[in-house]
């Protein structure tokens, strides 16, 4: 069904709001949207003009639509009913009473939670495809499919309070953080294979000018494979892909072609480890590394692997080659680390452990850093290559020294002594590195005496000891591009900069 109403945002444009109580047929779908966005639950609109066939068809089609604006609030209206008279012979009064399935203080609590989540799981400088995967990846693993809850299963209060429901609310809290996230997203109301007549939802988002599928509900396999939590078999897929067990209207949603994630769609176990996922290789179960910004894969180790968890720098994993024993893979080191012999049967974490379950009934508990985004440069850029260490010289007085020379192209990272880190994310045979913490920060990159420009963002790492007092005039300066950790604060530069506190 195509729709013959104006967009959301098209009304707004043109002056539309809620004060306006007299509209034309095409604009109801928006006047609706805009009522239920705040919980209205009694009020009338006039519509003048001829109408294209019977009111109660127009209102039944704006409200059939309604989910794909604001749908977290369309989708929490559990009843409506409507009664109209006619005014005169083109112009019908409408009074319409509406429910929800929450008030406003549920409104309230819910926005809070989500802003606080966001804020822990996300950073302003993370990719489009970083932040979905993160949000994908939280709900899979802090929520549980269950049509039998206290509150009502379908209402994202009830989710949000008791870690459970059904795909309904699913669907409506992920549209509601990509809302957060300004990331395009569509709450898709269809069918699938085994739901039933009830119906299915599932979502759909927008990356880089392109459409996806992504069915959060189906990627949660916790409740059908014990002890696994989660996969990527429905994350961004196409139309002809998810068409397999899914229906839906395909006039109304706009169309998902683009198989640019392919190679994520057969990964389980997986985490997320700054700009990588980590997971157990789908053919070998090798521990593997697929870096976001590029989807190009590397074997981390040739150790067979399940429940891969990270948290604080290591990968809290099952080594299948080991007998199911637990080890950890530390980022930084490559080093792996048997913690115990006994089998594990899952690992999961929450907001302040890494839960591990062993067979023989006993439980292990590793605390977690808390309100921490970790550093973790990718390590694959386009040749897969590794970095170079270069160690930065210390010429006092707050400044620092390095050159990198190379016969071949690599991608050098140069360190000093005292904790300071620049990593380059594009292959160099040359660069000389001069840096200054006085009054702010200088940082000098040239190549061959000359000034660089990147593509690729690189990554300074700066100990909060040396540049905490020149946070607040910097951070304002670089916005996105400038993230304040518990123990660093990274920056993110294409070229050199010199930024200055003021005297």
């Amino acid at each position: 069904m195509r729709s013959y109403f104006i967009s959301y945002e098209a009304f707004k444009q043109k002056g539309g709001s809620i004060k306006t109580t007299t509209i034309v047929y095409d604009e109801l779908l928006p006047i609706l949207i805009m009522h239920m966005e705040r919980l209205d639950k009694q009020f009338s609109l006039i519509i003048n003009g001829h109408l294209p066939k019977p009111l109660h068809e127009i209102l039944d089609d704006a409200f059939e639509q309604s989910h794909m604006y604001k749908a977290f609030y369309t989708q929490h209206c559990a009843n409506r009913s409507y009664r109209y008279r006619s005014l005169s012979k083109n112009r019908v009064k409408v009074e319409f009473t509406l429910s929800y399935r929450m008030n406003r203080t549920e409104e309230k609590q819910m926005l809070e939670e989500i802003a606080s989540t966001l804020q822990k799981i996300t950073k302003p400088e993370m990719s489009t495809l970083r932040k979905v995967a993160a949000v994908h990846d939280y709900i899979v693993r802090t929520y549980s499919y269950e049509l039998h809850t206290d509150g009502s299963p379908f209402a994202v209060s009830t989710f949000m309070a008791e870690k459970r429901g059904v795909c309904m609310a699913y669907a409506l809290l992920f549209e509601k953080m990509m809302d957060e996230l300004n990331i395009p997203c569509h709450y898709v109301i269809g069918r699938a294979d085994g739901e039933g007549d009830a119906g299915h939802a599932w979502n759909m988002v927008e990356i880089d000018d392109h459409w996806y599928h992504i069915d959060v509900t189906w990627d949660d396999i916790g409740h059908v494979y014990e002890h696994h939590e989660i996969r990527y078999r429905y994350f961004l897929l196409t139309d002809e892909q998810i068409a397999k067990n899914h229906q839906w209207d395909l006039d109304i949603y706009p169309p998902c072609t683009n198989e640019r994630f392919n190679a994520m769609h057969n990964l389980y176990d997986a985490c997320i480890a700054g700009e990588n996922l980590i997971y157990p290789h789908p053919a070998t179960a090798y521990l593997t590394m697929m870096a976001l910004d590029t989807l190009q894969t590397k074997k981390l180790a040739d150790v067979r692997v399940q429940y891969c968890t990270f948290a604080d720098g290591f990968v809290y994993m099952s080594n299948y080659t080991d007998g199911a024993a637990l080890y950890t893979y530390e980022m930084q080191t490559e080093e792996l680390i048997k913690l115990s012999m006994d089998k594990v049967t899952s690992i999961k974490k929450d907001d302040y452990h890494v839960i591990v379950h062993f067979e023989n009934g006993n439980t292990k508990q590793f605390e977690v850093e808390q309100n921490t985004q970790e550093f973790i440069p990718s390590t694959l850029a386009a040749n897969n290559a590794r970095y170079a260490e270069v160690l930065m010289m210390s010429l006092g007085d707050d400044s620092w020294l390095a050159t990198f020379e190379s016969a071949t192209d690599e991608f050098p990272a140069f360190k000093s002594g005292d904790g300071i880190e620049l990593y380059i994310n594009e292959p160099l045979k040359q660069l000389t590195v001069s840096l200054e913490l006085h009054k702010g920060i200088r940082l000098q990159m040239t190549a061959n005496r000359k000034q660089v420009q990147f593509e690729k963002a690189a990554k300074l790492v700066l100990p909060l000891s040396l540049a905490h007092a020149y946070i607040p005039a910097i951070e304002k300066q670089l916005g996105k591009h400038f993230v304040v950790l518990e123990a660093n604060i990274n920056v993110e530069v294409y070229s050199s900069i010199a930024l200055q506190t003021k005297k």
